[in-house]
């Protein structure tokens, strides 16, 4: 491809990102470039793709990295379970990049991973990526390791919002360009990295600015050309819901709160206020609607800070995972506001607060056992 055309390439996809948006929610990542995509038409050898037998070692090597994975599909898409979440991730030195997380969550039934052996000394790299409607794959993600430990290498993501733009380009023989830049102004910086033997870290070989697009090829700024890009769609590709996360599906089986039982406690609330003479309760906190990370307790002891997230489904990391909200607001200043809680051990709270102040709320178990056993008949039903 001559640089006339690649110029082109990179132009028509900065238009689409800035004429169309992006979102965490798209099904595919724009890579018409090919100096920002992973893939090309190259063929893969077959030593490239190593047998079953060999990949459940390396399952093992990489647990960590499954392990923030598995903790990423299971987190619900709102905003604050996925800011509770990014801190708790942690399977390499490097952390992940919050927008990867968050483009991780929205898009977890396309993405997949595999392995390669990228600089032929064989150990097994390990690539995260987002299978596009082509067949194709954006890389994500590429991690190594470094005496037996997995490190993060490169990322791939498009933020929600702000204009940063993250890709990899992955040459036969070990080299990785990481890419990075902003798409309102194109400008930003590329890093060129090479995979050393034996397990080492690997190496920074050139690093400088770059400009999307430019006017010659990415490729040829780096000392690289388009022919020694490796082509990932005919690696081994496997669904984080096969061996390595059989858990991740069952837990998605057993969701203990679901859209049924949401109906239900809704019908449950209203009829219930009416009969305590508080007729109007709403879903959420209408006097001001406070993060899961603005909840403390209240009780006989010392306030503390609660364990808690917001989650559609119950699942997810925290201790209490918080599937329902109730307020009667309209009443103020005597305010009603009850929080419907799935703890990490599956137990079913109602936490009760009548904080009206904004900010931060204080939550204790309710004393109404009438709802308390509602919420936990509705939990525990099939």
């Amino acid at each position: 491809m001559g640089n006339r055309s690649i110029v082109g390439n990179l132009f028509i996809l900065i238009f689409s990102f800035l004429t169309v948006g992006c979102s965490n929610q798209n099904s595919d990542v724009s890579s018409n470039d090919i100096s920002l995509s992973t893939t090309t038409s190259q063929s893969t050898t077959c030593n490239e793709i190593k047998s079953g037998e060999s990949k459940k070692d390396y399952k093992d090597l990489y647990k960590p990295v499954f392990e923030d994975y598995k903790k990423i599909f299971t987190t619900s898409k709102d905003s604050s379970a996925i800011a509770n979440l990014y801190q708790k991730l942690n399977a390499t030195e490097r952390p992940i990049n919050s927008w990867s997380v968050e483009n991780a969550v929205f898009q977890s039934d396309k993405m997949s991973y595999a392995y390669a052996d990228l600089n032929k000394d064989g150990v097994e790299e390990l690539l995260i990526g987002v299978e596009q409607s082509n067949g194709d794959y954006f890389i994500s993600g590429l991690y190594y390791l470094v005496n037996e430990k997995p490190l993060l290498l490169a990322e791939g993501f498009v933020a929600g919002h702000g204009g940063a733009r993250n890709s990899m380009n992955i040459y036969k023989g070990g080299d990785i360009l990481e890419l990075s830049w902003s798409s309102g102004t194109g400008e930003g910086r590329g890093v060129l990295y090479h995979l050393n033997s034996n397990q080492q870290a690997a190496s920074k070989v050139q690093e400088q600015d770059i400009r999307v697009p430019g006017n010659k090829s990415l490729h040829s700024d780096f000392g690289k050309t388009e022919t020694e890009l490796m082509n990932f769609k005919q690696l081994d590709w496997e669904k984080f819901d096969d061996s390595s996360s059989s858990t991740i599906l069952g837990d998605k089986q057993r969701a203990p709160w679901n859209t049924s039982k949401s109906a239900k406690l809704e019908a449950f609330i209203k009829g219930w206020g009416e009969r305590l003479g508080q007729p109007n309760y709403k879903k959420g906190i209408s006097g001001g609607d406070v993060g899961a990370d603005n909840l403390y307790t209240f009780g006989d002891g010392p306030s503390e800070k609660m364990n808690a997230e917001y989650t559609d489904t119950g699942l997810g990391n925290a201790k209490y995972r918080i599937v329902e909200r109730y307020s009667n607001w309209d009443k103020y200043p005597d305010v009603h506001s009850y929080f419907f809680a799935i703890t990490d051990t599956g137990e079913a709270i109602v936490f009760h607060s009548p904080t009206t102040n904004g900010g931060v709320m204080y939550l204790k178990p309710t004393e109404n056992t009438e709802i308390q056993a509602e919420f936990k008949r509705l939990v525990e039903e099939e």
